[in-house]
């Protein structure tokens, strides 16, 4: 999910982890493995992950991993969360006076596939959900009959952020999950609801 804009930068050993659905758990163990072949080969060894690893990331599961497994203790250097940059990006304020004074953040996916608590209807909230693009047609669902969206409520789909692909997909909650499929939305994106898409 890093954009080879990035990867091209690379002057060492480069590997790619292929997590895509279905293969995250042996992806992951995968990387585990690769981490410890550097360290036991006393390399410089960097876990390039996107974002802030700590949230929704295995940031924290790794580094357990490392310490418990290899008796290392990584040096953690911070990202900035597409939670928040992938809406700057779009222009669209997380946050903004008189229209949402709080946001919260959701994943699409729960650990093994289980779905996630939808906080209720606010007007004045914020919604960003990451990972969510793959099921957004029951997203979209419950948060009108479970959660009391109203069917109209702004979304933004904000595609491949931060990189030349980059693109943002308008609509409302009751028709976005159409929508997106009509126009092929993809993975990598961050789904933000409410009010805020449509105040600048």
């Amino acid at each position: 999910m890093i954009p080879p804009e990035m990867l091209a930068l690379v002057t060492g050993t480069l590997k790619i982890a292929g997590k895509r659905p279905g293969c995250a758990e042996e992806a992951q163990q995968e990387i585990y493995r690769w981490v410890e072949e550097g360290v036991r080969e006393e390399k410089h060894v960097v876990r390039l992950k996107i974002g802030d690893p700590f949230l929704f990331g295995r940031g924290g599961e790794e580094v357990l991993e490392y310490r418990e497994a290899l008796g290392v203790e990584p040096r953690l250097i911070p990202g900035v969360s597409s939670a928040f940059a992938a809406p700057l990006l779009a222009t669209i304020p997380v946050t903004h006076r008189g229209v949402a004074n709080q946001v919260y953040i959701c994943t699409g996916f729960g650990k093994e596939g289980d779905r996630p608590y939808l906080a209720p209807y606010y007007a004045n909230q914020t919604a960003v959900f990451l990972m969510a693009v793959g099921r957004l047609g029951e997203l979209s669902e419950q948060l009108v009959q479970t959660a009391g969206y109203p069917s109209w409520t702004p979304v933004a789909i904000v595609e491949q952020a931060s990189t030349p692909r980059q693109r943002t997909v308008v609509g409302r909650v009751g028709t976005i999950a159409a929508y997106a499929a009509k126009v092929g939305v993809k993975a990598p994106a961050v789904v933000v609801i409410g009010e805020v898409v449509r105040v600048l």
